[in-house]
């Protein structure tokens, strides 16, 4: 495993040209902890690489952190522990299933829009291996607009952003026009949610998140891991690298949208 190029640095005040030149504190915002594992360890195993937490809770409709109740018990584990606390949501429903009061208590809200509305009304696990689109410009338009349903929620991170099915992802950058990346780019920033690079995945591409810096986006870096490879976030690094991104490129969190 490659050790992180940055060093973890907590900033407290910094002018606009120190905030350009200060080494950014390196968060890997989409880690998903499910007990497998040793808490303590896996955040020990991400400070030995320079890199800090965020345990993201995954609030399904039906299943996981589905309510109060369940995410309320989630974040009490995450009690005393040295990381951010998040919630990534799937539905865009979710805001009817929290109270304002427990949502309070997280430091940020992720979605993204893999749980896609087919037209037939079913609704489809784009990550499944078997997924198929036979028309493929016709999915694309489609899954455009679901991802701009999304990025109106009350969310403060869109994960996985650009993800195609894996039937699909061969043809990457035909189907992600400039045309269509903008759009969502634009949407991202007007709303101020901010645009996840993902390790997992690979994503987005590099022509997007160009794209996405000239238009003064956010960033913030996910591994999108389980419970293994803490610190995990090389694509991200390089892309930071490549980008020439700075510390006041990337996000950090001050609580949900939903007040």
């Amino acid at each position: 495993m490659k050790k992180a190029a940055f060093a973890l640095v907590l900033v407290v005040v910094l002018t606009p040209l120190a905030a350009q030149q200060a080494k950014p504190e390196i968060v890997d915002l989409h880690f998903h902890w499910e007990g497998k594992a040793p808490l303590d360890k896996l955040i020990e195993q991400a400070a030995g690489q320079g890199v800090k937490l965020g345990i993201t809770g995954e609030g399904g409709a039906t299943w996981g952190l589905s309510g109060d109740k369940s995410l309320t018990e989630f974040l009490s584990k995450l009690d005393g522990k040295p990381v951010y606390r998040g919630l990534q949501v799937y539905t865009l429903d979710w805001p009817q299933r929290y109270s304002k009061e427990v949502l309070g208590k997280l430091d940020y809200v992720a979605a993204d829009a893999l749980m896609f509305p087919d037209s037939n009304g079913r609704v489809i696990a784009l990550w499944n291996p078997k997924v198929e689109f036979p028309d493929a410009e016709d999915f694309m338009d489609r899954y455009v607009q679901h991802n701009l349903n999304v990025l109106a929620g009350p969310i403060n991170i869109w994960s996985n952003p650009t993800y195609l099915p894996e039937s699909l992802q061969p043809k990457y950058d035909k189907l992600w026009t400039p045309a269509r990346m903008q759009k969502l780019i634009e949407a991202a920033v007007r709303n101020q949610v901010v645009i996840e690079i993902n390790s997992k995945y690979n994503i987005p591409s590099a022509a997007f998140l160009e794209l996405a810096k000239k238009r003064g986006a956010k960033f913030s870096f996910g591994s999108n891991r389980h419970d293994d490879e803490p610190g995990n976030l090389d694509y991200c690094q390089t892309m930071y690298r490549q980008l020439r991104l700075s510390a006041a490129d990337l996000y950090v969190p001050a609580g949900p949208k939903v007040k």
